[in-house]
């Protein structure tokens, strides 16, 4: 009978082992997105904007600093094409818009273990009195480890019409979206920060001309 329970055990242990490493595909189908504002900003009274063509990266390579060509494009289409279905006309930077627009993409790689026992759970730690031996605990148990790429994207809209003449300028409307990226496919990457550009905006009717 306790070899028949050791066999089992064996059995048991093996497909722990054998757990599949989670698709990071399959994690990063979406962003959780946050939006904030200033309550005190009354978004009809601005008219024009301004963003940049290109987009400030922050990632682990010091190399990979600002985001440009397609993607980028891909990217601030998004925040002008939202823009212009809330009212606001994008103009040069030199035309002093009423609005600046800041986008960022945050990347940052994160390197995960994960271990476990009896069952698939978390608990490896058996009572000695389990197998009908007395003294200590008995322990079994099965790691798997992985990377994953986690991606945070920041979109800022500053006052520019009312900026002060120290230098400072007021935030009156942030957005923070992350979620797991792709490792090996930027332009997936991109359509999720496009999608949540765009949830960011569908969570706030508020900014309208």
């Amino acid at each position: 009978m306790k070899r028949a329970k050791f066999l089992l055990l064996g059995l048991l242990v093996l497909a722990a082992g054998c757990r599949k490493i989670p698709d990071t595909a399959a994690l990063s189908n979406q962003q959780v997105v946050a939006t904030d504002r200033d309550l005190k900003a009354s978004f009809s009274g601005y008219s024009t904007y301004f963003i940049s063509d290109s987009v400030a990266v922050v990632a682990t390579d010091p190399k990979d600093s600002i985001l440009t060509g397609p993607l980028a494009v891909q990217l601030v289409a998004a925040v002008k094409k939202n823009m212009s279905a809330r009212g606001y006309t994008f103009v040069n930077r030199n035309a002093k818009p009423d609005l600046g627009m800041r986008l960022t993409v945050i990347k940052d790689i994160t390197r995960t273990a994960v271990c476990g026992g009896w069952w698939d759970g978390w608990y490896g730690y058996y009572p000695p009195w389990y197998w009908g031996y007395p003294g200590g605990g008995y322990y079994y148990p099965w790691c798997t480890s992985y990377t994953y790429t986690v991606g945070t994207s920041t979109l800022y809209m500053y006052d520019l019409k009312n900026a002060t003449g120290n230098g400072n300028l007021r935030s009156i409307w942030g957005v923070t979206a992350f979620g797991v990226f792709s490792t090996t496919n930027n332009q997936t990457n991109a359509n999720l920060t496009e999608a949540a550009i765009n949830q960011a905006y569908a969570q706030s009717p508020y900014i309208k001309k």
